[in-house]
């Protein structure tokens, strides 16, 4: 019974990508979802695809909650430990619980394959109109292109964080249940790899819908890059794929449209920007008109926020700190000046100015993006902004990177990519690692590893490249010995329990 109830409610969920289709007829017919879907026009399928998006954010708490979760695993930020019965508790111990940590593993794993069900109904049953000319099979694939993206990049994701995951056919004729665990490799080298490869071919070098809310050929080729790059490290440890990431990351390099060095890296965060030139694909808020709102409001106040101008003790929920060390070892240049936010008024001070040290929690706050408040600081939970996904900042160090990684010495474009991002961030003093041109390889490369935990800071990144690189242990030295992933031998979080009750299959050792 359990069993037929679930498959009925992933059926009716399966709806929600057409939803923003008009689906209504006169006379009413019978028409199967398929049967609709194969003769939708232009507009109808590109409204279908604007409806993935929804279904990658999920809700309020959805894809940036879930997803900044986990990074408290890595050496960015932190939880407060005085919240009785934190459960962030257990990623900062780098032992996830099975129990106490569901939501976002039940969340995560839902939000992601609604996505790639509801992509696999549009790829598989769009056609595009028998008479269209070749501009409208061009339009009509290119519209196709992001269901391939947004399933290559649902599957990324879901393989980095749990491994073995189903592959769900593409014609939609089997559930997930009655799907099995696909090693890694196959969901890379059969799912993952040729959804992109064809959306780097179909996707247009501008988005479809004018800002980074849809993404470009070159947002899929940075995600190609990415791909590759992690395939070559932990698992897969195949390392022929960092010359494939290396030439994906150039081509971006050499031929995208975008700009750094026009926008200041404090103007990407505020909410006037957020149509800039350097992102590539995001997930665009509004918490005003009630279109993916984000969790950037209370989640990253302190508790005892005290609002001045207002007059008001609103008061955050301190979701999230920076760890201290991330703060403290963090160079003294713009980036930071934006990143921390060091004091406030306290409630817990008679309302005065407080510093980071002496508030209640002892930790700076994380202040990137504060300026996507809706209304007075830290009086909602939801909030405006962007979820940035991949930027061209991104591009740079990976090709920096997988460059140097694959053919073991620097090069001049690598060089300039790190320089670029170094030069922008205006480091007040050059007493941090800076480009000088005189590297080793592995010198170049703690630069490029330390350039994106500063660029990217709180980002959703940092996690995964302590992963591939196999620096969790380095990184989070603190915390490794005696750890679940030091016990167990892998990174990977578990399947959800329900997941596993339906199906019969075997959970990540030691869940």
């Amino acid at each position: 019974m359990k069993k037929l109830t679930y498959i009925a409610t992933l059926a009716g969920s399966m709806l929600i990508a057409t939803s923003c289709v008009d689906l209504n007829q006169e006379p009413q017919s019978f028409i199967s979802e398929e049967e609709y879907i194969s003769t939708i026009n232009q507009e109808s399928l590109e409204s279908a695809v604007t409806a993935l998006y929804n279904n990658l954010w999920h809700d309020n708490y959805g894809f940036n909650s879930r997803i900044q979760r986990i990074q408290v695993c890595a050496d960015e930020i932190t939880y407060r430990a005085a919240k009785p019965g934190n459960e962030l508790a257990y990623y900062d111990q780098l032992s996830p619980n099975i129990g106490a940590n569901t939501a976002d593993f039940d969340t995560s794993w839902e939000l992601f394959y609604f996505t790639i069900a509801n992509a696999n109904k549009l790829i598989h049953f769009a056609k595009a109109p028998a008479d269209a000319t070749e501009e409208e099979i061009t339009k009509f694939n290119r519209a196709l292109a992001e269901a391939y993206f947004l399933r290559g990049l649902s599957y990324f994701y879901l393989v980095r964080m749990y491994g073995n995951v189903p592959i769900v056919p593409e014609n939609g004729n089997e559930t997930i249940i009655n799907c099995p665990l696909s090693t890694p490799e196959d969901v890379y080298t059969k799912m993952i790899v040729p959804s992109l490869e064809y959306a780097v071919t179909w996707l247009p070098e501008t988005p479809r819908s004018g800002n980074s809310s849809t993404p470009t050929k070159w947002a899929a080729e940075t995600c190609l890059a990415d791909v590759y790059i992690t395939m070559a490290g932990w698992p897969l440890k195949k390392e022929e794929y960092y010359a494939k990431a290396a030439e994906a990351a150039k081509d971006v390099l050499d031929n995208n449209q975008y700009h750094q060095q026009e926008v200041n890296y404090e103007d990407l965060w505020k909410e006037a920007n957020k149509n800039n030139s350097e992102f590539m694909f995001c997930l665009h808020h509004s918490q005003a008109n009630k279109v993916m709102a984000s969790n950037y409001g209370k989640s990253y106040y302190p508790t005892d926020f005290y609002d001045k101008n207002k007059g008001k003790a609103p008061g955050g929920w301190a979701d999230y700190y920076a760890r201290k060390e991330a703060f403290e070892n963090y160079p003294d240049d713009k980036r930071k000046d934006w990143n921390f936010m060091t004091e406030w008024y306290s409630t817990a001070n008679n309302n005065q100015l407080t510093s980071w040290q002496d508030s209640p929690d002892g930790l700076p706050c994380i202040s990137k993006y504060y300026n996507y408040n809706q209304g007075d600081p830290a009086a909602s939970a939801q909030a405006n902004g962007v979820t940035c996904i991949y930027r061209l900042a991104d591009a740079k160090l990976l090709y920096a990177e997988a460059s140097t990684r694959a053919t073991g010495s620097v090069n001049t474009q690598a060089k300039d990519a790190v320089k670029s991002i170094q030069d922008r961030a205006g480091y007040a003093e050059r007493d941090i690692q800076e480009v000088s041109g005189n590297e080793t390889a592995d010198e170049f490369l703690e630069i490029v590893s330390n350039e994106r935990k500063y660029e990217f800071y709180a980002e959703m990144r940092r996690w995964f490249e302590l992963v591939r690189t196999e620096q969790v242990s380095v990184k989070r030295a603190e915390a490794w010995n005696g750890s679940f992933f030091q016990t167990q031998s892998h990174y990977y979080f578990p399947i959800p329990s329900a997941q596993i009750l339906l199906t019969g299959w075997t959970n990540n050792p030691g869940y």
